[in-house]
């Protein structure tokens, strides 16, 4: 009913219609008080609506707004401005004031936004992650928006009717190694998201990134597979599942990171010399975007890995020891006939070209294993001794 508005005309058959279904005194008029329509209270009395649940219904509602959500103690006058006029506003640029304040613990185990004002009896939401050292990272914030910006799309960014028949060889090894590499990146995005409910809402930024890095690996497995099926092969032999296993049976996050930083170092460099054995534009074009994503993914491990040893230094030991695990089950899956034989038939050219190949692809082995002691050296972190397995490549022979 509308301010300054009369009040309906109530019939007295209207009122002893309302007092026959045990409507007590005056609730007709209550209800038209909270603002509900006459037509509506016709409505409930034709339907037989017994007094006592009229009531209980009305009760419910507050006749009056209390507006008691307006004056809640947050900061307020915060205006957020676009620090990249190409970017646009950022979630860095409203990290102001006290919403962009980190704490060191988060202490709120609700799904509270970070900076709003807690409200009593929220329900504990199962996170086990409170410590920002163990997962920040000043440029979460930058890299979810290059995410964001830089997605592409498997459907519509590769060139699928450009591809043309390669001999029969050439394209088994190609389904073999993406095969693998469609197996690995789906299971990394899987484990990835068994962890992201364990992160507390208050490094929110964090669990954004983490979930464009999920969204990334899930159209890495999207974009192997369709490659693997449109040019006339089809899926190779299942891959090793020696390492992921280790970061699937990880106890707590920065051994799941150790593990990961393994994989993401010699993936992206794997994928950063992939020209040597892409077979035409559409292979090279599909190898550049995983790069360019799995280059995010390594800074996010290299900066976290650095922010981590800061603030824990005592933690070093622990983290080479979680290295090594991880390298000896790399190393194991190199050795694998599926994983090394296919990248040296295609650097290889062909069967005929395996021997050629096997020297092309210690030499990659050994550019991974050297640039990813170059990315823990970025992170501030010297690798004790590396595992034998992979030590071997540095010396120009496949590891033992």
């Amino acid at each position: 009913m509308a301010s300054g508005e009369a009040p309906p005309e109530i019939t007295d058959s209207v009122r002893q219609q309302a007092s026959d279904l045990g409507w007590e005194d005056g609730l007709i008029d209550r209800a038209l008080a909270q603002g509900h329509a006459l037509q509506v209270i016709l409505g409930a009395l034709q339907t037989n609506v017994g007094g006592a649940q009229a009531k209980a219904f009305l009760d419910q509602e507050r006749s009056n707004p209390s507006l008691d959500w307006m004056t809640a103690p947050t900061e307020w006058g915060v205006r957020g401005t676009p620090s990249d006029a190409e970017m646009g506003l950022q979630i860095g640029d409203v990290m102001v004031g006290s919403y962009g304040e980190i704490p060191d613990v988060w202490t709120n185990r609700t799904e509270i936004a970070r900076g709003s004002h807690p409200a009593e009896g929220q329900e504990d939401m199962g996170y086990t992650i409170f410590e920002k050292a163990i997962v920040w990272t000043d440029s979460a914030p930058s890299l979810y928006e290059r995410a964001i910006r830089d997605r592409w799309a498997a459907a519509t960014d590769l060139g699928w009717r450009s591809l043309e028949a390669l001999p029969d060889e050439i394209e088994r090894a190609i389904c073999q190694l993406l095969t693998e590499q469609s197996e690995r990146a789906y299971a990394e995005a899987t484990v990835l998201g068994r962890w992201l409910p364990e992160i507390s809402y208050g490094f929110v930024e964090v669990k954004l990134f983490l979930g464009s890095v999920i969204y990334d690996l899930g159209r890495h497995a999207e974009a192997f597979r369709k490659r693997a099926l449109a040019n006339g092969g089809g899926l190779g032999l299942q891959a090793p599942s020696h390492f992921i296993r280790g970061a699937i049976e990880a106890r707590t996050f920065p051994e799941l990171m150790a593990y990961l930083f393994v994989q993401d170092s010699t993936l992206l460099t794997l994928f950063g010399a992939a020209q040597d054995f892409a077979q035409n534009q559409l292979e090279r074009d599909l190898y550049r975007f995983v790069a360019a994503d799995r280059e995010r993914i390594m800074e996010y491990q290299i900066d976290r890995l650095s922010s981590f040893l800061e603030k824990l230094p005592d933690r070093r030991a622990e983290q080479n020891r979680y290295l090594r695990k991880a390298e000896v089950r790399l190393a194991r899956e190199w050795r694998d006939a599926a994983v090394s034989e296919p990248l040296a038939l295609l650097l290889g050219g062909g069967e005929q070209g395996l021997a050629a190949g096997g020297a092309a692809l210690t030499q990659l082995r050994r550019r991974q294993i050297e640039e990813y002691l170059a990315h823990l050296e970025s992170a501030g972190f010297t690798r004790e001794r590396l595992h034998s397995g992979l030590a071997a490549y540095l010396e120009g022979e496949p590891g033992a």
